[in-house]
């Protein structure tokens, strides 16, 4: 995951310097260093390679549509909202699998032109929008389902943000609509986490990470090193995402409006490279309905439609 920056130099010659990216060397506590919208800045191009291995591998994302469709009993007919969808790997093969009624949100513009493009190029109507998860810009009661996948969901610094997020996707499911979120597996990690990782991406990049818990211990602090053999460190940088056990995440479900919560286990994912799995490492699997009435559309505060 990801941040940087290039400082620029040239010699009294003319000649200019290889540009490098600036380190912190050493540090005592990473969570000083951690920004409080990380999220803004990592999903990129690095992260596709970095995190390549389980967010961009094909079998994976099939076996895992697989076990989610089956949970969910989902429909053709039904429209349904992949939400933090990244480049899309969930939206669009469920288009190819006839889901026509799809429709994919991620606050990262890169990932959003990455699943446009691809869309595109399969003619594959899917429509994905850039925005952030906690004012969706759609109206009451649109979808059937949404989706939080892939471990999208406890980003934010204040838990509130996330109860933010299930309040928006309350609002925009229908009445008795489901919601499935695939998200890091808290406990495990709590005690399982790998304090420090060296990690080959392909012949001439690797990964260096650092982790440890945050003060509070709600939340897993990592720091990322991503570097190439010729041309030395391309990023530095920090994030925190929260670890939810399953009472908690169960518990916040319930405070936002949502009933009938079921845990369906654990996914590992079966990744060729194999090495630092991180947060994906093992993760549950949630589903909860949207207890509501149907609320009037009439009156309420309109979100502005973004453009596709």
């Amino acid at each position: 995951m990801k941040r940087g920056k290039i400082k620029k130099n040239s010699s009294r010659r003319g000649k200019k310097r290889r540009h490098r990216n600036r380190t912190l060397g050493a540090v005592s506590s990473l969570e000083e260093y951690v920004p409080p919208d990380w999220w803004r800045r990592i999903f990129n191009a690095f992260y596709l390679k970095t995190d390549g291995d389980v967010v961009n591998d094909q079998h994976i994302t099939n076996h895992e549509l697989d076990l989610f469709i089956e949970i969910l009993k989902l429909s053709p007919d039904e429209r349904i909202l992949d939400l933090c969808c990244g480049q899309g790997r969930h939206s669009l093969e469920l288009a190819r699998r006839g889901f026509l009624k799809v429709e994919g949100l991620d606050r990262s513009r890169y990932l959003v032109e990455k699943a446009r493009a691809q869309a595109k190029k399969e003619g594959l109507e899917v429509r994905f929008r850039e925005g952030d998860a906690r004012e969706l810009h759609y109206t009451a009661n649109t979808f059937d389902v949404v989706l939080i996948l892939g471990n999208s969901f406890g980003y934010f610094e204040d838990i509130q943000d996330d109860m933010e997020v299930l309040k928006e996707v309350s609002r925009v499911l229908k009445p008795m609509g489901r919601l499935l979120i695939d998200v890091a597996d808290g406990e495990y990690l709590r005690e399982h986490f790998e304090k420090r990782s060296w990690e080959w991406i392909g012949n001439r990049h690797y990964v260096l990470r650092e982790r440890t818990l945050s003060k509070d211990k709600q939340r897993l602090i990592s720091r990322e090193i991503i570097a190439h053999i010729g041309n030395g460190i391309i990023r530095d940088q920090f994030y925190a995402e929260r670890l939810y056990t399953r009472e908690a995440l169960s518990e916040l479900l319930r405070q936002a409006g949502f009933g009938d919560i079921c845990i369906h286990g654990e996914v590992t994912p079966d990744s060729q490279r194999n090495q630092d799995l991180g947060m994906m490492e093992r993760r549950i699997i949630i589903t909860a309905v949207c207890m509501k009435e149907l609320a009037p559309v009439q009156g309420e505060r309109e979100k502005a439609t973004m453009s596709s």
